[in-house]
Order: structure tokens, then sequence, then C-alpha cells
């Protein structure tokens, strides 16, 4: 049992160092958990998938590890003999059940964006992939929407810190530990076995504990929101290149972005740092960086004189199926018949209005155009600087990589240190270089897709712009962009670090709260004077608002109050002058596209 303490205590410490022992902060904190929500889904938009095609969204592998699979199913709660894994907790954090076999992607009925793959010893995962943090729920008068590539409710710093706890608990408790070696060895175990299991859970709770304490943000960020780029960072800079002083706690939370025409953008992210092409480099490489950051497990190590080798669980051609899986995906439209008429009259002032007060930024956009190019407006409208000037302000020891030559050059080698971004790019771009064969064969799978999406555009009757070549790249070809492209994806951001990326518009009612941190809940909201707006409002339900266009304020989970650090509500202006009558002629007509 001196273990079993040992372990409850260093429990007890973490749990004060990652903010759980304040869940019920008056000001940022969990309130109180959600009723279960019916498991069935009564319908989804038209958003260009077909089931089998959304399934393989939900529940394709990129190369997060975890947990093993088997303890994820069978660990319990850390206060109960429940399962953690049950639909009921998983939906206290926000995610979705599904109670379908996805084809045989989800055997075991785990909310969608919980995965499982094995890796190279035949050990089966848990991980999580796009899905988890991009598909949304709409609830409205007893129905239901799923949105895919909307931001989630998930609060995963919440599912984490508890996933730990659970880990703990287990360690500390002899039946509690004894019921889960039951389930995962069976009941002829040898003690050796079960010694053997309680070792290796020993090691799993050590390495998982270090990871919630470095990421654990000095506010909770609650649902629908998550500093990522502090986590991958963490990941990358401390954890994966050795150098324990690179953490910084995550203190930038912003909302999931939604992610219907990611690929269509010149650039993604909030502060449009990650560039996308040429031939899919851009795409490959951010999202491999992802992947990275969200238990990708980066060793950066092995080096000689001029390089290191790149050791990841990240699956590079799942990662470019994924991508090309989110080429076809189109925004979704206002549902009528669940969410009610829009007023046509209303609707038509509101478009008037659209062009002077928002298409300068907000540009439109056919979403079902597969030509569809879209150039980001990046701007400092006033709104909160943390999250931009956190990524841009963030610096590393170079470690293992100083005096390495750059991914890309064969002259230009690091100092001592570097920015956190370009490293970051360095480690993605050195993983796509480690595995040469994949990495071409992944360009090549994103190439296929915007081809075959093309292909379908044109049967819907678009017309390809003139000047767009659908020359299938060679090997060649798609190698020398690598040689040329990669340095361009280490290179800092030349944009103020308090601009953020305007885009299209398209599917906004569909994305709430809003603004880049989640600080303003409705459009309603929105269009009020910075000074008029909520500085306190609550965050976790589903229960839609199709007047004001948002969710509830009034049932969620958490709480959210905009005077904390990171979470101004100021700034974006524009149309805040409207009258009322014409302010909800604008959200009429946003309503629409």
């Amino acid at each position: 049992m001196k273990l079993a303490r040992s372990v409850l205590l260093a429990l007890q410490s973490l749990a004060a160092l990652a903010g759980l022992a304040a869940c019920g902060n008056d000001n940022v904190g969990l309130i109180s958990d959600p009723s279960p929500m019916p498991a069935v889904v009564v319908q989804t938009p038209d958003q260009g998938w077909d089931q089998q095609t959304r399934a393989k969204f939900w529940y394709t592998a990129q190369g997060a590890q975890i947990m093993p699979y088997d303890w994820f199913l069978n660990l319990e709660q850390s206060d109960s003999e429940v399962l953690f894994r049950t639909d009921a907790n998983l939906q206290k954090m926000g995610y979705l059940p599904y109670t379908d076999t996805a084809g045989g992607l989800n055997p075991d009925l785990l909310p969608i964006g919980f995965t499982r793959a094995s890796d190279a010893n035949s050990v089966n995962w848990v991980g999580l992939t796009c899905a988890a943090c991009h598909t949304a729920q709409i609830n409205f008068a007893g129905r239901a929407m799923r949105v895919d590539g909307a931001p989630a409710m998930a609060d995963f710093n919440r599912f984490y810190a508890e996933l730990v706890a659970s880990m703990a608990a287990t360690l500390a408790n002899d039946a509690k530990l004894g019921r889960f070696a039951g389930r995962v060895l069976g009941a002829s175990a040898t003690t050796a076995q079960r010694d053997a299991l309680k070792l290796a859970l020993t090691g799993q709770w050590t390495q998982s504990a270090a990871r919630l304490k470095a990421n654990s943000p000095p506010l909770a960020a609650g649902h629908a929101r998550l500093d990522a780029f502090g986590n991958i960072f963490n990941q990358v800079l401390a954890v994966g290149f050795g150098v324990p002083g690179n953490s910084q706690f995550p203190s930038a939370p912003v909302s999931y972005p939604f992610i219907w025409d990611t690929p269509q953008h010149d650039v993604v992210q909030w502060n449009g740092s990650a560039p996308n092409g040429p031939f899919g480099l851009g795409e490959l490489t951010r999202n491999v960086g992802e992947v990275l950051g969200v238990f990708g497990n980066l060793q950066v190590g092995n080096c000689t004189a001029d390089t290191c080798q790149y050791q990841s669980t990240a699956k590079i051609i799942e990662v470019a199926q994924l991508e090309g899986t989110l080429r076809s995906l189109w925004s979704p439209q206002w549902d009528v018949a669940m969410l009610g008429a829009v007023d046509s009259a209303m609707a038509l002032k509101g478009k008037a209005l659209y062009a002077q007060q928002c298409v300068s930024c907000h540009a439109m956009v056919d979403r079902k155009d597969p030509f569809r190019k879209i150039v980001a407006v990046m701007q400092d409208v006033g709104t909160d600087k943390t999250m931009g000037e956190a990524a841009a302000a963030r610096t590393a020891a170079t470690g293992p990589l100083q005096g390495k030559l750059q991914v890309g050059s064969k002259t230009q080698r690091y100092d001592a240190t570097a920015p956190g971004a370009q490293l970051l790019a360095q480690s993605a771009l050195g993983v796509l270089q480690a595995n040469p064969g994949m990495t071409l064969q992944a360009l090549l799978i994103q190439f296929e897709a915007k081809l075959a999406d093309e292909a379908r555009g044109r049967a819907a009757g678009y017309v390809s712009p003139v000047g767009l070549t659908s020359i299938r790249p060679t090997t060649e070809l798609l190698s020398q962009a690598f040689d040329q492209g990669s340095t361009v994806f280490q290179k800092p951001t030349a944009q103020s670090s308090a601009a953020y990326k305007a885009r299209p518009l398209n599917g906004i009612w569909a994305t709430a709260p809003f603004l880049h941190n989640g600080s303003v809940p409705t459009l309603w909201e929105l269009l009020k004077p910075p000074a008029s707006r909520a500085t306190s409002f609550q965050v976790g339900s589903r229960e839609f608002n199709p007047l004001d266009v948002g969710f509830s304020t009034g049932l969620g989970t958490y709480r959210f109050d905009t005077t904390l650090p990171g979470n101004s509500n100021a700034g974006h202006t524009f149309g805040t002058q409207l009258s009322d009558a014409e302010k909800r002629e604008l959200i009429e007509y946003l309503k629409t596209l």
C-alpha cells in the first residue's frame, strides 16, 4: 500500500496544480453536469458527405496514443465503479455518443472522434482524431442536428484531468485495481501478470500526470475551447526535444475553429500561421504538427553533425486521407423544418447591410464550388490579443537541433534558441522527411482528393477558372516541391500578433460561441457595442437559440467570465451602430449563408 498512498498524495498535489479542486470557481468553472442527452441523432444537414464518408472522418486514427485501448475500455471512474468510457460520463465533457460500429471502425461504440489503432508492436491504443474537436450537435425543440466540421462542445482539459485521476485512483485502491486487472487480463491471470499490469499502469499514469501538469491552464478553458497551440508547443518543444525548460502553461484558449473550406484557404489557424500548398505540403505539415501535439509521441534524437531523426506515431497516410475527405465537406445550411423559417423580406434587407458592413472582410463564397479559393483577410479589429501574442512570442531552446541544418536548407543552422512556430514546423517536416515514401504517397492522396472533388463539381455544372490545371504531379515534382517549399512553413508570419483571420461566413450560424476566443455567445450579442455585451454567461448547453443565433446561455455547465485574462469580448465593432431592426435583418441574412 506504500505505492498506493504515494500515488494518491501525488494526485492530490496534481489536482491543485491542474485546477481540479477549483471546478466550482465563481468566475470560470464547473457549475453542474448535464442530463444525459438522447443517443440517437434525428438528422444531419446536407454537407456533401454520405454516412460512410462521415464515419471515416469520425473514426480514422491519425496516430494519437492516449493509453492502451483495452485499459480505456475497462478503467473505472475515480469515485465509483462505473466505467470511465460510458456515454454518460464522456458526455459531461462534451463528447458526442454514437451507438453504431461505423462499418467496423468503432467496434466498441465510443463517442465520435475516439479511435482505435495498433502500433508497431500490435498494441491497440485509444486516441483522438479531428472529429472529436470539430463535430457539433444542435438541439432545439426536442430535435437534434449533428453538424460536421463545426466546433465541438468538448472540454478536453476536464476529460484528460479526470482520466488521469481515474488511473491514480485505480493504483491507490486494491479493490479497484483488482477489478481493472480482472477485466483486462481475465479471471485466470497469474499474480505475475497482474503485477506487470500494475507496473505498466503506474508508468502510464506517471507520464500522463506529467503531461497534465505541464498543460493545465491557469484558468479553466471550459467547453468548446482549448489552447491547442500551447499544448502542441509543450509536447514538441519540451517532451519531443527532451528539454523540460521549454514547457509553458497554456494560457490562451481559443474556440475550436469550424473547418469547412479549410483546404480551400490560403492560410489557416486563427492567427493565419499555417499556409496551404504547394501540392498539399502545407496541409500535410499542418496536420502532422497537430498530431504531434495530440498524443503523437514525437522523439527527436540520434543526431549526426547535420541532422536529427524524428520518430513519431503520426500516421501520415491517414492524415492525408482525412485532409482529402475534408475537401468535399460543405458548410451546413439553416434547417427551416427544425429551426424555423427565415424571413425573406428581412433577409433581403440584411443582404444590403452585409454588403455595407461585412463583405470587405468576409467574402461571399459558393459553398459547393470545388474551385473556390479563399484568401484570408488578416486584421487587428481590437479583439483579445492573448492568443496571437502568445504564439508570436513563443521561443524555445533548440536542444538537440542546436547547430543542425534547418529542413530545406543546406547552409542555415539553428542557434541555441529559435521561434517556437519555426521549431514546430521543423519537427513536422522532419517527420515527413524521415518517411519519404509515405510522404509522397500522402501528397498524392491529397491531390487525388482534389481531382475527385473537382470532378464532382464539374458534374454538378461548375466550371474550372481560366488557367487552372489539374495535372497529376509526379513523385519527382512532389519531391522538388518539398525541397523548395519546406522553408516557407518555418518562417513566422509577418502580420501583427494582434491580427486574426477573417473568413467567409457561410455556416456561421452553427459555430457559436463567437470571436476567436469564444467570448460572445450569440450573433445578437456580437452586434452590440463591446461595453454592452454580456460579461458572464454559461457555456456547455447544446440547446439552440434561433432568434439570437447561438446556444442557450442559461443552461451550460461552465460559466464564462469575459473579465479574466484571455477572455475579453472587446473589439469587432462592425455593425454595432445599426438600429435594432437593422441588426435583426442582418442576422436573418446570416442564417441564409
